[in-house]
């Protein structure tokens, strides 16, 4: 009887991994076990790994980037050509639904196969992403994406375990967009100080945003005092008036959870954020309040028919621009109401771990991020790129980032506000820890449900608490504590939530 030689584990191992190899086209699967039978298949794994990982730093070919439709894709095409000039590689764009952002990429990203090579998220999808992202120092250096110049609270985004995992490429802030016209006329602010004792001026606590919303609602004239999302985007509205609630008190506004990941819900703060939350739609137009989408929301205010807008910074990009605007050099800028900077969703991008051309993922996001091409995007008409600025250079220089707006001066004022936000030593960041999907889901159905009057904020709230635990225990609560940690010291570290 001939017996067969019985290899070591190590071998077999190696074996196993060298037959099931995806070998890119390098080197066919039988020559690899042709060698590994000759040189041994550990060495000939350890000496094929390394080729594969060189091949996939070393850039040029072809790189697929993932985005969401809608906010930017005219201007991707005019990038293509350009890209390819530059670096030398080809680049696709693939667009998929922005409501599909999560699941499709979640999917992707869990692949042997990569769909994309980078892709753009919601920071807050970082706690999920995380473990198939790839560190961006691991293949190139924050010099390269011009990290510094990235406005500092946009820096303490997309970190996971410590490692930085994507860079912005939409700095998503809250700021006051208001009627000029209406807020600077004497009529008005004679009108004001008789009914509320005060003058008329851009709010800067929640008690001046409720008056001046309730003085210009006149539905008989089509005008209302303020527009929020409740439809989708809930989170960002809610979220901004529980953290200016608790800011008020002196709290650290920032927590969702104690230290042992028990949620902190159910107390006056929130509820008075609830309250809040639910009078405010009392000031929008009646027949959208209880679920006024975000994309209606702006059309409104472009119509003429809102009077301020406590909102992302695309809202004064439009509303500035006459070609889709009929408000267009009625408007001026002042910081959102409350203490806080609120920087609610925003788009970073990010490496996928299964992308087989990770060099030329970084040389894209670094063309990307490369001042004269960052500019461009955020400086496109709105209909070309939705972008907002995430780049202290960008506001340095604002004749050049908005370059419609710079004649009338306000640009100027645009840019001015947004430093002084962003310079604000209170701020507040999306919480970015495994499982966060869900949680805002939660916080989304039940605030919801209470803004249309199908629970009180206490049973809503409740009801989220529940929902949290059980988020919690799926997600393993010593895990979400370690990550809720590390976010949680981060911000500390910053003084955001002192």
């Amino acid at each position: 009887m001939v017996r067969l030689p019985k290899h070591p584990k190590t071998e077999e191992f190696a074996l196993d991994q060298l037959a099931s190899m995806d070998t890119a086209g390098l080197i066919s699967r039988r020559e690899l076990l042709r060698r590994s039978s000759i040189f041994g298949a550990a060495a000939t794994l350890a000496t094929f790994s390394g080729v594969l990982g060189a091949a996939a730093q070393s850039g040029g070919g072809k790189v697929t980037v993932g985005v969401d439709s809608g906010a930017f894709t005219p201007i991707l095409k005019t990038f293509t050509p350009e890209f390819k000039q530059a670096a030398g590689i080809d680049v696709e764009f693939v667009s998929y639904p922005l409501g599909n952002m999560y699941d499709q990429n979640l999917l992707a990203l869990r692949q042997g196969t990569a769909r994309f090579d980078a892709f753009d998220f919601w920071p807050n999808f970082v706690g999920d992403f995380g473990p198939f992202l790839t560190p961006l120092e691991e293949v190139g250096t924050l010099q390269e994406l011009n990290f510094s110049d990235i406005a500092k609270p946009f820096q303490q985004l997309n970190i996971y375990e410590g490692k930085i995992v994507g860079v912005m490429i939409d700095g998503d802030m809250f700021i006051n967009t208001y009627r000029s016209d209406l807020f600077e006329s004497g009529e008005e602010q004679s009108a004001f100080r008789q009914k509320y004792g005060y003058d008329l001026a851009p709010a800067k606590n929640y008690k001046e945003y409720r008056d001046t919303a309730e003085f210009f609602t006149r539905p008989d004239k089509n005008l209302y005092g303020a527009v929020e999302v409740t439809s989708f985007f809930v989170y960002a509205f809610f979220i901004n008036q529980l953290v200016q609630a608790g800011a008020e008190k002196g709290e650290r506004y920032g927590e969702l959870f104690d230290e042992q990941m028990r949620p902190k819900l159910v107390n006056d703060t929130t509820i008075e954020a609830l309250r809040r939350y639910k009078e405010m739609t009392n000031f929008m137009p009646a027949d959208l309040a209880k679920a006024m989408p975000w994309d209606v929301g702006r059309q409104v205010f472009f119509e003429g028919k809102i009077a301020q807008a406590n909102w992302w910074t695309d809202m004064p990009k439009g509303a500035a621009d006459p070609s889709v605007s009929k408000v267009a050099g009625k408007i001026k800028c002042a910081r959102n109401w409350g203490p806080v900077t609120i920087l609610p969703y925003g788009r970073a991008m990010g490496i996928a771990k299964n992308s087989k051309n990770k060099r030329g993922a970084f040389q894209a996001i670094a063309w990307l991020q490369q001042s004269a091409n960052a500019n461009r995007w955020v400086a496109e008409t709105f209909s070309q790129s939705l972008m907002d600025p995430w780049r202290t250079s960008m506001f340095d220089n604002p004749k050049s980032t908005f370059p419609l707006q710079a004649e009338s001066g306000f640009a100027e004022n645009f840019a001015s506000v947004s430093k002084e936000l962003l310079a604000n030593p209170k701020v507040y960041l999306d919480i970015s820890i495994p499982g966060t999907n869900r949680y805002l889901a939660s916080m989304i159905q039940h605030v919801q449900r209470a803004v249309t009057g199908q629970a009180t904020a206490e049973e809503a709230l409740k009801a989220m608490t529940s929902e949290f635990e059980e988020t919690t225990k799926t997600y393993n609560r010593d895990r979400q504590i370690t990550h809720y940690n590390e976010y949680r010291q981060r911000m500390i570290k910053q003084g955001y939530w002192s």
